[in-house]
């Protein structure tokens, strides 16, 4: 059929419609994903990965929602109740996504903003996700996600905490 693209070449409807519906879960992820690190939803954001999950990136590595959301609490510190992020977000783009059946490949770009001394967002890093996904009890979910920061890279900015850099208050 014309229009095709070679991952939907000789599919029906349903298959299509189906791959269609899993690539869109998977972009929403992906942007959950930011929202929740953003929020310091520690918890939330540890679930998003698979029981056997791997998160990989400057603040080291952990496996499983559990060591996932300890990374992040020891990073990045404790959130205070109620706390809202005025201070810095993610912003995410470039997102090419490749299912296979119950798997999934990604691979997406990201950049760190935060506020500078004159109170405006500024760019602080850029990097890429590098993600596998599979699909957990009907439900995509990050099996490998690891972040590669280019601008500036480890050696030229070594990681800070939140705390260090004062956006946990």
């Amino acid at each position: 059929m014309a229009g095709d693209s070679p991952q939907t070449a000789g599919l029906s409807i349903e298959e299509r419609l189906r791959a269609i519906e899993d690539e869109r879960e998977i972009r929403d992820l992906i942007l959950v994903y930011a929202q929740r690190l953003d929020a310091r939803d520690y918890h939330g954001y540890a679930q998003l990965f698979a029981r056997d999950g791997r998160w990989s990136g400057r603040m080291g590595e952990a496996t499983g929602p559990a060591a996932i959301e300890a990374m992040l609490l020891e990073g990045l510190g404790p959130v205070p109740e109620g706390w809202i992020n005025t201070q810095n977000f993610h912003l995410m783009s470039n997102i090419l996504i490749r299912v296979e059946g119950d798997r999934a490949t990604a691979e997406s770009r990201l950049v760190y903003f935060a506020r500078t001394e004159d109170a405006k967002p500024g760019p602080m890093l850029a990097g890429r996700y590098f993600d596998e996904l599979v699909r957990e009890d009907g439900r995509w979910r990050f099996s490998v996600r690891r972040v590669v920061g280019e601008i500036p890279t480890r050696e030229e900015k070594p990681v800070r905490t939140a705390e260090e850099e004062g956006h946990v208050r």
